[in-house]
């Protein structure tokens, strides 16, 4: 009678299967820099572990001040990881933004960890 019982208990314990669905939000999040001053002529971030050069638009006006690092586009090359970007401003070929930038991405989504979110040219 106790054989039963324990290939019942066995058989239960093995019918339960571990889900890791994960509900996402519909939100596109993005890292941001504000730079304080003179509008840049040209920006950029350099992923330091491939030293790839990555482009996002601008999508708030001059005045605003704000420059994308990095955004969801990203999320999937850098998910269960946790990376160092350096965002580069420039003002007429000259470099007057340098600022490194740790940003991780869980399943859903890529989160600011660490770096200057504000720069007073």
């Amino acid at each position: 009678m106790m054989y039963k019982f324990v290939i019942g208990l066995v058989l239960i314990l093995l019918s339960c299967t571990k889900h890791d669905e994960v509900a996402c939000t519909m939100e596109f999040r993005s890292v941001q820099i504000k730079i304080i001053g003179e509008e840049l002529s040209d920006f950029y971030t350099v992923r330091l572990s491939t030293n790839d050069t990555l482009q996002f638009e601008h999508f708030f006006t001059p005045n605003e001040g704000y420059y994308t690092v990095l955004d969801d586009s990203f999320q999937s090359q850098l998910q269960g990881k946790k990376e160092q970007f350096r965002f580069i401003g420039k003002i007429n070929n000259d470099i007057v933004v340098d600022e490194l930038f740790m940003i991780e991405a869980d399943k859903c989504h890529i989160n600011y960890v660490s770096g200057k979110l504000e720069v007073v040219l």
